[in-house]
């Protein structure tokens, strides 16, 4: 991968640990089966300790992936309006000594069971909803006791953008996440970074409008909220669109749990005749459009695919280590393989971003073909260089490859 040169460059890492990522990265992508120690020794010349010496070690990924987002931005790849989003991922892990096992939420179970969980923070463009993973994080088992797990997240995620470039950071709209982060210690936490938080809020939430209407003269404080939201009658509220297909509407109301006003958008979608289904998002923003709320809150299911890109192809699951430097590191790895792969098959792509559909399966292919190919040209008369071999070689590279 060509770009992998350029990010290393950019993000000014040390020589000896460039070139070990370098060798290392290249491999993840090439070698089958699990990525674990034992195989990466099996595909290359490095001991089965050194990998385990190199995992403990600290590696700046979130400037190594803003490299990559910046890379690709200069290229045209990748759009300017950015969301940062967060979520988190269920990891299952045989065994009790493992750092950081504990019971944590397998949304696929839908039940806590005994696993770790990675949190993960990524970039996405609205222009082209490119999605680059910026920092993976393990979640601890064991918290502070003032501390929640909603702290710590957001924790992570304020971390995360404090790292980023001052370019990245003016791009940023605003932070996005699930139901599950609609928390008041989260929001009050994202807000206070700087950030305005966009998220999603029970079909039947209890909130309250803004009362509007002549002050009375009596002393006290002036009244500040009308009557509590009734979601089966919105005609006070803003209609911002109507089809046959839903409604969307739109105030600015105040949240008792969150203890602050908000926009939320409410949308009714015509689920069969007679039968409808509510969606409440909202945003801290109270002045961001209500289109506009809808449109970062959709852009970030866009995480989902990294996360499933990185555990089909590029191991994700696979850590060998129980150490929490590793693991991590592992998981990292992982995701930066599935954006530089990403990133790489952009760049080669000649047609319109919008038009582009990602195979990490079929990059996988090609660079074990490459790896094999490499392997057997070692044998051969040195007349001829692995770079003029592979011209030959085209058509046995491409073997399997699907899109090829």
């Amino acid at each position: 991968m060509t770009i992998l040169n350029q990010i290393l460059t950019l993000a000014g890492i040390r020589k000896t640990q460039a070139t070990f990522l370098n060798t290392l990265l290249a491999l993840w992508l090439a070698i089958p089966g699990r990525i674990n120690y034992a195989n990466l020794e099996r595909f290359s010349h490095f001991n089965e300790k050194t990998y385990r010496n190199w995992f403990a070690k600290p590696v700046p990924w979130i400037i190594l992936n803003s490299s990559l987002v910046q890379t690709l931005q200069s290229q045209q790849r990748m759009g300017t309006t950015l969301i940062l989003g967060i979520d988190a991922s269920n990891n299952r892990k045989a065994g009790k000594h493992t750092h950081g096992i504990a019971k944590f939420w397998d949304s696929k179970l839908g039940k806590a069971v005994s696993s770790l969980e990675i949190s993960c923070c990524t970039l996405i463009d609205l222009e082209y909803r490119q999605a680059i993973p910026i920092h993976a994080l393990q979640t601890p088992a064991k918290l502070p006791e003032d501390e929640s797990r909603a702290t710590h997240y957001a924790k992570h995620l304020e971390t995360t953008y404090t790292a980023l470039p001052e370019l990245i950071k003016k791009q940023i709209k605003c932070a996005v996440g699930d139901a599950f982060y609609s928390k008041k210690s989260f929001v009050d936490s994202v807000v206070q970074g700087g950030l305005c938080f966009v998220g999603k809020l029970r079909s039947d939430a209890n909130l309250r409008m803004l009362y509007t209407g002549p002050r009375s003269k009596k002393a006290g404080r002036p009244k500040r909220y009308a009557d509590k939201v009734d979601w089966s009658d919105l005609s006070i509220w803003n209609l911002e669109h109507n089809d046959e297909t839903c409604t969307i509407h739109s105030a600015r109301v105040n949240s008792p749990s969150l203890k602050r006003d908000l926009r939320v958008v409410c949308i009714t979608w015509f689920v069969s005749e007679g039968k409808t289904r509510r969606e409440v998002l909202f945003s801290t923003d109270v002045y961001m459009p209500a289109m506009e709320v809808i449109e970062c809150y959709r852009a970030r299911f866009e995480m989902e695919f990294p996360f499933r890109d990185a555990k089909q192809f590029a191991g994700l699951m696979d850590c060998q280590s129980r150490q929490a430097k590793a693991l991590e590191f592992h998981w990292n790895a992982s995701f930066l393989v599935t954006s530089l792969t990403r990133a790489q098959q952009l760049l080669d792509f000649d047609g319109d971003v919008q038009n582009f559909v990602f195979s990490m399966e079929d990059s996988k292919r090609r660079a074990y073909n490459e790896l094999f190919a490499e392997r057997i040209i070692r044998l051969l008369p040195l007349e001829l260089s692995f770079e003029k071999y592979i011209v030959l070689l085209e058509d046995a590279l491409n073997l399997g490859v699907k899109t090829a």
